[in-house]
């Protein structure tokens, strides 16, 4: 549980209503999420405490860096590379043909190909979703018949992976050439809430976003739960491992009740 000495910080908010995403750039000292809904990446500077903002085409899924000059994007229209210090943008590709799922989470795999999952655009679209891989050149379909594909990680020879509505993180052999087979399922969150978006750290532990659940739940890479953070918000939808810290995305309520006055906003906390 969170502890006097480990209470989550509120450190960025613009009344997003669904933040999600976090990555961190090293070398830049850069912090990135996205606004879905608002259509929105925010570069956050966390040395000088500003913030730089792009606008998107269509609902954002992720945002991740390609290298120090370049972010590559998922949105409603397709996936972009947008110059950092200029904001020029180009069109890459596009994998969804059905103009009711969009894209959601992503991250580079260990070789730098782009992993991209899918989910209903303003719509359930159950088990008609999939988990693709990008390697510049072309497309395939690592786990299909998702419903809600969200958490991705790598630890070793594994791909992690969440969809949602099952509760569950799978876990999947990797292989060098990025073909992913199942394993097993290493987690099951138990409880209030369900998983959303996740991080892995240098010894193989999952931070898991607890999407309705207000925490983030810390399980070794033997599946066993070993830790967990309250947040101050219902819906905390992913985290970002940043040296010694957590970066946390939450959202607001979504089904119409009054939200929480941070909810929606980016917070920062110990790694626990």
């Amino acid at each position: 549980m969170a502890s006097s000495f480990n209470t989550p910080k509120l450190v960025f908010y613009a009344q997003s209503s669904l933040l999600e995403g976090p990555a961190f750039n090293k070398d830049l000292n850069l912090l990135l999420c996205v606004s879905i809904e608002q259509e929105r990446i925010f570069l956050i500077y966390p040395d000088e405490q500003t913030v730089k903002t792009f606008k998107t085409r269509g609902q954002v899924g992720f945002a991740v860096f390609e290298d120090n000059d370049h972010i590559i994007y998922a949105a409603y229209e397709g996936v972009f590379r947008l110059e950092i210090s200029t904001g020029k943008e180009s069109f890459l590709y596009h994998l969804i043909s059905d103009s009711q799922i969009r894209y959601n989470d992503g991250k580079l795999d260990p070789k730098g190909r782009l992993i991209l999952g899918t989910t209903g655009y303003k719509c359930f679209k159950e088990n008609q979703n999939a988990l693709y891989s990008h390697d510049g050149n072309t497309a395939k379909v690592l786990v299909e018949g998702t419903s809600i594909s969200n958490g991705i990680g790598f630890f070793k020879d594994y791909l992690f992976f969440i969809d949602t509505p099952t509760r569950k993180v799978g876990r999947y052999l990797y292989d060098e050439n990025g073909n992913a087979t199942f394993d097993k399922y290493i987690v099951s969150i138990e409880g209030e809430g369900v998983p959303d978006g996740m991080d892995i750290d240098s010894q193989g532990n999952l931070y898991i976003a607890i999407w309705g659940g207000s925490r983030v739940e810390k399980y070794n890479q033997d599946g066993e739960k070993i830790g967990e953070l309250t947040m101050p918000v219902l819906n905390v939808s992913s985290v970002c491992i940043v040296g010694e810290k957590l970066y946390i995305t939450t959202a607001m309520h979504d089904d119409g009740t009054p939200s929480e006055p941070m909810a929606g906003g980016l917070f920062v906390a110990n790694k626990f």
